[in-house]
């Protein structure tokens, strides 16, 4: 079976070059996995030394691995990081992470790339976040005796692991020297499969956040442009959110302003939010510009987002009227009320803040545009939400310390 499996991987990686010949995010794919053994071989000879390996699927991945990196780093300054990325949206964004030593693309998970991977890198600990489970890595680790674990973990009784397939996939994951899981549905799926080396550890994204907002530097320009005002931040918006908050700003009152921070800045959304808004000035031109007086912003620069909702008095969370919303847990962690759409029901983080009454998921556009405006005409239920938000976030910390604690005695 695991033949076949490596078979059906190498298949996949010869459709994924034909595919980049007219795709350019495959494209990036497939060009950032070229020459990888001679590369990590150089790089690894440059880099010498005990070897901590973080591998994240793509950039949401990437935040609940970073909180281990960072302690690690400031714990054992010497020690080398490997960070891999599957996915370009990811490695793109932080191939420049300066917390680790290498970042490199992940090679494809067949039986001769993970055992040369293995053999080259050779790390003291190999940490996967999330949904990551890759066969040939994993069992080639167990083969190494190098200590796997999981960070962030979760999964569903729905998930091929337990369907007709968990004859390949249960060696696999009992191959994980350690989960670190979310919740108690993932405990019990695990322990039902006879793995108990697991510990309910949370989501290490608590503690990320809180530590955003611990860190955080003042945006000037944006307290001042702020002050005194009701504002409201559009976090990872899509065009079908901005949608929803332009039928809403048609019946803001003055006392509101409109801060946009956009999932995709390229250009031709940028412009189409400007034909929304005729007004809105952009952020990359608030230097050419008198903008502090518009009451609309749109934020056409990546990495802004998580230290401008301190400015804001509610916030919705964009992704909710397409694949699922973005982070909702930057903005309750300054303590702000949490909208967004009706795709929400598998992101636990986002039923909890509901459950807390730190969050609403709207039904539909009409029902997102009544809520809003509910909301900033009567704004008397803002500050409950907002310690509730806060709240939540405060109590699930601490997912961070019990990880490093396992890697101190690896």
């Amino acid at each position: 079976m695991r033949a076949i499996y490596s078979l059906l991987v190498s298949l996949a990686q010869l459709l994924m070059h034909g595919v980049a010949l007219v795709h350019g995010k495959s494209r990036k794919w497939v060009d950032g996995r070229k020459d990888w053994r001679s590369r990590m071989r150089t790089w690894r000879k440059a880099n010498a030394g005990e070897l901590y390996w973080f591998h994240c699927a793509s950039l949401g991945e990437f935040e609940q691995g970073r909180p281990v990196m960072e302690h690690l780093r400031r714990e054992r300054p010497k020690s080398i990081i490997l960070l891999t990325f599957f996915s370009p949206s990811g490695y793109e964004i932080r191939k420049n992470y300066s917390e680790a030593n290498g970042v490199f693309y992940l090679p494809l998970d067949t039986s001769s790339a993970s055992s040369d991977f293995l053999d080259i890198v050779k790390p003291k600990v190999a940490c996967f976040v999330k949904y990551e489970y890759w066969p040939n890595y994993f069992l080639g680790c167990q083969c190494r005796g190098v200590p796997l674990i999981m960070i962030s973990s979760i999964l569903r009784p729905n998930q091929r692991f337990f369907g007709w397939s968990r004859f390949f996939w249960t060696p696999v994951l009992e191959s994980v020297g350690h989960y670190f899981v979310q919740d108690e549905s993932t405990l019990t799926l695990l322990n039902g499969i006879g793995i108990d080396r697991v510990t309910l550890a949370g989501d290490t994204r608590f503690d990320r956040v809180s530590e955003i907002v611990e860190a955080a530097s003042e945006i000037q320009e944006i307290r001042e442009w702020a002050h005194n005002a009701q504002v409201l931040i559009g976090g990872s918006t899509w065009p079908a959110d901005e949608k929803v908050l332009h039928a809403w700003w048609q019946r803001a009152t003055n006392e509101w302003k409109l801060l946009l921070v956009p999932h995709e800045v390229d250009a031709a959304h940028i412009q189409s939010m400007q034909r929304l808004w005729p007004e809105a000035v952009l952020w990359s031109q608030r230097e050419a510009v008198e903008w502090k007086s518009s009451r609309v912003v749109i934020v056409d620069e990546i990495g802004k987002l998580s230290a401008m909702y301190r400015y804001a008095t509610i916030a919705w969370i964009g992704g909710g009227f397409g694949a699922g919303i973005h982070n909702t847990l930057e903005a309750a962690a300054w303590s702000l009320p949490v909208f967004f759409g009706p795709r929400f029901e598998k992101f636990a983080e986002a039923r909890g803040l509901i459950d807390s009454g730190a969050a609403i998921g709207a039904h539909d556009e009409e029902d997102a545009v009544q809520l809003l405006s509910r909301f900033a005409s009567d704004s008397t239920e803002i500050p409950t939400m907002g310690m509730a938000a806060g709240a939540f976030v405060e109590a699930r910390r601490g997912a961070t310390d019990k990880i490093m604690s396992f890697l101190r005695s690896s």
